[in-house]
């Protein structure tokens, strides 16, 4: 009889089903040649990640203090961080699964005994029970490292959390940096337009006074004035753009619309934009939200160990010293002192079904993590590869601009040459000059586009935040 209990212990041993293979992990990401192609050509000296304050390369001290505010000062971020702390918090709950619980149990009541108690002479009467316990100690052995396990899970836990609040610094200095491009161009462009408007409404005089004098129709003068009208109109939407993005910058830095925004400079446009010779899995793993998805399969493992080892046999131990009393006058004799120690064992013999439906369920919840980490392996890689495939044509459009733009400026030059020697008139210089405008605010538009594309980059590949806060 004595090997009974034994032989119980082992046969639930037994009892434990074994994990199932879940879905597999990928494991690697290729590029298309001309993705490798396209980075050969826009420099880069290695295959590290990108450096912190990637942005720097600008050479734009307001850039970098905009940036440094918003990453001071957002309420998003400063939320991310909170469930951080939060993360961090729940893993230092968890560890002290690791060490013995000891408290103090001390309680006394006016009760009212049954006549049926097992307390003779207080059987049926009123009295005053003391229980003092000053040392009470609970010890989970932990025999088959199920709590271990949930400690790891809570780790792993805290590390999603940290790769979120990476996650989210990221995406706010992107934001940060493309609206203080955008807003720049934008303040650049209502400059020119309005630079322009002057110089169409001196061409519209002169048209309106050769029409007058006989020497044109109408029809030139008519069409300069509709044009006029007409750029009368994109200068408001420029205006209008300028001051919804001075107010969507001032909302990133974690100000109100009616705060001083930081003055803004002319944004360098870099000539090239270095980027990694070789892009593997390790620097894709670099991104934030994969570092997110990785950490939550490693923590559904180590939840779904947990569920499996639920099946073993728990034991505890415990001890309690202190004094019991019926009445308060002998609490502290040498009759009251009370104490108990021993070992406790949970033996889950008909929770069978509970156990396996729970164990089911884990092995899901593994499966759909990797589902997810799968998939967001899968939209990096494509938004690296879109990302530099858009930073080469881009750098191709601005590339043909800049020729264009060169070829207006010739051309406003012997315009120019020629009003001054007396060769032609005025409306040559001042067409010359329009398109000289237009030519420079479409140069304008393309530079925006190569510095977003560099955002664009920097963004996919991670940013320089795959270890911030450093």
């Amino acid at each position: 009889m004595k090997y009974i209990p034994f032989a119980i212990f082992l046969f639930l041993m037994g009892c434990a089903p074994v994990i199932k293979q879940g879905a597999p992990v990928s494991d690697h990401v290729v590029f298309p040649s001309e993705v490798s192609k396209s980075i050969h050509g826009l420099g880069r000296k290695d295959e590290a990640a990108l450096p912190e304050k990637w942005w720097s390369q600008f050479d734009d001290p307001n850039l970098d203090r905009m940036v440094d505010i918003a990453l001071k000062s957002n309420p998003s971020l400063a939320e991310a961080k909170d469930r951080l702390s939060r993360a961090q918090a729940v893993v230092m709950e968890s560890e002290s699964l690791r060490y013995p619980h000891v408290d103090s149990v001390n309680r006394i009541t006016r009760q009212r005994l049954s006549r049926n108690g097992n307390h003779t002479i207080y059987n049926g009467k009123t009295a005053t029970i003391a229980n003092v316990f000053p040392f009470s100690l609970n010890y989970d052995l932990d025999l088959w490292h199920r709590d271990e396990e949930i400690i790891s899970a809570s780790q792993a836990t805290e590390e999603v959390a940290l790769a979120r609040y990476r996650l989210s610094a990221l995406m706010l200095s992107s934001a940060v940096i493309k609206t203080y491009f955008a807003l720049n161009v934008a303040s650049r462009l209502a400059s020119l337009q309005k630079e322009l408007i002057s110089i169409a409404e001196d061409e519209s005089r002169l048209y309106g006074a050769a029409y007058r004098s006989g020497v044109m129709p109408a029809s030139p003068s008519l069409a300069a004035d509709g044009e006029i009208r007409q750029d009368k109109k994109i200068l408001a939407i420029l205006q209008r753009r300028a001051d919804g993005l001075r107010y969507a910058l001032l909302e990133l830095l974690g100000r109100a619309p009616g705060d001083v925004l930081p003055e803004t400079a002319q944004a360098q446009i870099p000539d090239r934009f270095a980027v990694p010779k070789k892009i593997g899995l390790d620097l894709v793993a670099q991104r934030p939200d994969v570092q997110a998805a990785l950490w939550n399969v490693r923590k559904q493992v180590q939840l779904e160990k947990a569920a499996r080892n639920a099946f073993y046999p728990n034991i505890n131990l415990f001890a309690l010293a202190g004094f019991n009393s019926i009445g308060l006058f002998d609490l502290l004799g040498p009759g009251g002192a009370n104490y108990a120690y021993g070992p406790a064992v949970n033996l889950p013999i008909f929770e069978g079904e509970e156990l396996e439906g729970r164990l089911h369920a884990q092995e899901s919840s593994y499966d759909l993590a990797v589902h997810a980490y799968n998939r967001t392996l899968l939209s990096a890689a494509r938004q690296i590869a879109d990302a530099l495939s858009e930073l080469k044509y881009s750098r191709s459009r601005l590339e043909d601009g800049s020729a264009k733009l060169e070829l207006k400026i010739s051309q406003a030059g012997i315009a120019a040459s020629g009003y001054e020697s007396g060769i032609t008139g005025k409306l040559p210089l001042l067409a010359a000059q329009i398109d000289l405008h237009r030519e420079q605010m479409s140069h304008l538009e393309d530079s925006l586009d190569w510095l977003n594309s560099i955002t664009y980059v920097a963004t996919a590949l991670g940013g320089g935040f795959g270890k911030w806060p450093s």
